[in-house]
């Protein structure tokens, strides 16, 4: 019995503390797992990839104003991701690589024409295979829907996105049967009059 204090008084402390040692347990557990099952992963791979690269290029090409939109400041943006894009200025002199994004800018004389400038993108297909149209979708917006001129093609039909009321992305992707899943194959800016 003159035990019995001590033995209270024990039981006083190791029980609360062995109470809260479970609860900890439980929520580090539960953090952890809730931590494991998000998508916060994906997006840091895709924020590292060299398609998420492309995409800010191509997101600084498009918000050139339109008087700058023009050779020389397409020059000074390539210049800044040169380093981490693959990218060369179409030389019809040269042969490119097949791992090169080839770029050329074009200007439309052509006054009846509703497109006056313009820059093309043609991807190699090893960026084809982790940029799909779903991933310009959501970077850049909706795509804008035309009735086909023509029936139904083998090669998918170019797809449109308005960025601004004189600008559009017009996309060239791989034949899918998803198409937000299709590999794209070509990139234009157009540059409207």
């Amino acid at each position: 019995m003159k035990n019995a204090p001590i033995i209270l008084k024990v039981l006083y402390y190791i029980i609360p503390v062995l109470i809260l040692s479970c609860f900890l347990s439980c929520k580090r557990e539960h953090v952890q797992s809730h931590r494991s099952g998000t998508n916060l992963p994906e997006v840091r791979e895709m924020k590292n990839s060299k398609a998420w690269i492309f995409l800010t290029y191509l997101d600084s090409l498009v918000k050139l104003p339109a008087a700058e939109f023009n050779e020389a400041a397409m020059m000074s943006v390539h210049k800044k991701y040169a380093i981490e894009l693959p990218l060369v200025i179409y030389d019809p002199a040269k042969e490119q690589n097949r791992q090169d994004i080839i770029i050329q800018y074009y200007k439309n004389n052509n006054t009846s024409n509703e497109v006056e400038t313009g820059i093309i993108l043609l991807i190699p297909e090893t960026i084809t295979d982790s940029l799909v149209v779903g991933d310009f979708t959501r970077y850049f917006g909706p795509i804008t829907d035309e009735q086909p001129l023509i029936g139904i093609t083998e090669q998918p039909r170019p797809v449109r996105i308005r960025v601004s009321p004189d600008r559009t992305i017009k996309l060239t992707f791989e034949n899918n049967r998803n198409r937000d899943q299709a590999g794209v194959t070509r990139v234009e800016i157009l540059n409207y009059r």
